[in-house]
């Protein structure tokens, strides 16, 4: 009996001994990634300018921000705190043309940090970052990453500032209390880095050296999701302030307000006054509708206001419509079709999309 009994203990110990770490440790992996690429269709009339909106004549593959990463959480010897880490690059799908021009190469890194993250205190993450004025702009539009999105070249409803990442950044989000969440964010480039960009996305890509700063309050209940966002730049070299077509040193703040109905309806919206940045004032609204239980149709408007603090236009304003779908494939996969009209004066460029977005890991 006690060699039965031994040999149960045993056996008790040894499978313990595989199932424990399982249930108390927190340590967690994930690999991720998508394909997202479409076939767009565009007819452009340039007028006056010389570039539109990001869009050329003719019809092309693209491939919006496809990209591969890895992230996770580490359980530390802190308390309730563990530490967090992503790692993200995008590639390109329909090939590389080689100039080094950022979203042409075959690989380029998008999203990198570590930090930590505790259930009490929130967390802090430091490294090229998504911080919270972008995020609140992503959560609301269904477009991101694609020629409906509003900020699309800083011109469609949301500026340069919802794009990309922001370099060399600290970030600190609260936990959630009541419904109400803060975060803020610095980012410093030192004298002898001038040659590094404070985000590298349209206007702001000459803005090298210096220092960025924000701050953002969120707020969520039920289907309501409200925000407000500032951000500050303080680059080194203020290409706008002698070049009106250029951006500068200044603030800007955001908006969002965002209602999801018990019937499969969403409604959003954005404001923000750039114009202390020179990007003008912008305004978005999109209105979506689930169909059944994998279909979801959208029609959104964008403006971008002329303006003397407007690097794009001083005297005529660019409107965006847009019109679209998606039918789920998976869970975060889908096929999808929009059309979209960009006007800016005599300016104007109409493109119609379709594609497929392929997502594992997510």
């Amino acid at each position: 009996m006690n060699k039965m009994f031994n040999k149960t203990l045993l056996i008790s110990a040894i499978s313990a001994a595989f199932v424990a770490p399982q249930v108390m440790a927190e340590d967690v992996m994930k690999v991720y990634g998508q394909a997202n690429v479409s076939y767009d269709i565009s007819s452009v009339n340039y007028g006056t300018a010389t570039t539109m909106a990001g869009r050329t004549e003719g019809d092309e593959f693209k491939s919006n921000a496809s990209r591969l990463g890895l992230k996770g959480s580490l359980d530390t010897t802190l308390s309730n705190t563990a530490l967090i880490y992503q790692l993200e690059a995008a590639y390109n799908t329909v090939g590389d043309n080689g100039d080094n021009s950022g979203e042409n190469q075959s690989i380029y890194v998008r999203e990198a940090y570590a930090g930590l993250k505790n259930k009490d205190y929130g967390k802090v993450r430091m490294g090229r970052l998504t911080v919270g004025y972008k995020a609140s702009y992503t959560a609301i539009d269904p477009w991101t990453d694609h020629v409906l999105q509003a900020r699309q070249s800083g011109q469609q409803g949301a500026s340069n500032l919802n794009s990309n990442y922001f370099n060399s950044t600290i970030e600190y989000v609260s936990p959630k209390f009541n419904g109400f969440e803060v975060n803020a964010n610095y980012s410093v480039l030192s004298d002898n880095s001038t040659g590094v960009d404070i985000h590298n996305s349209g206007k702001l890509a000459d803005m090298t050296g210096g220092s960025a700063s924000g701050f953002g309050v969120k707020y969520t209940n039920g289907g309501l999701r409200l925000t407000a966002d500032t951000i500050t730049l303080d680059s080194d070299n203020d290409p706008g302030a002698t070049d009106a077509t250029k951006a500068k040193n200044g603030s800007s703040n955001q908006f969002t307000a965002q209602y999801k109905f018990g019937s499969g309806t969403t409604v959003a919206a954005l404001y923000e006054d750039a114009t202390g940045m020179n990007l003008g004032k912008n305004t978005f609204a999109v209105v979506s509708q689930k169909v059944g239980k994998n279909g979801l149709l959208t029609a959104s408007y964008g403006i971008n206001e002329a303006g003397q603090d407007n690097a794009y236009s001083t005297t005529d304003d660019a409107t965006t419509i847009g019109l679209g779908g998606k039918y789920k494939l998976t869970k975060k996969s889908a096929i999808f079709a929009g059309w979209t009209q960009h006007e800016r004066g005599s300016d104007d460029a109409t493109t119609f999309t379709v594609g497929i977005d392929a997502k594992f890991g997510y």
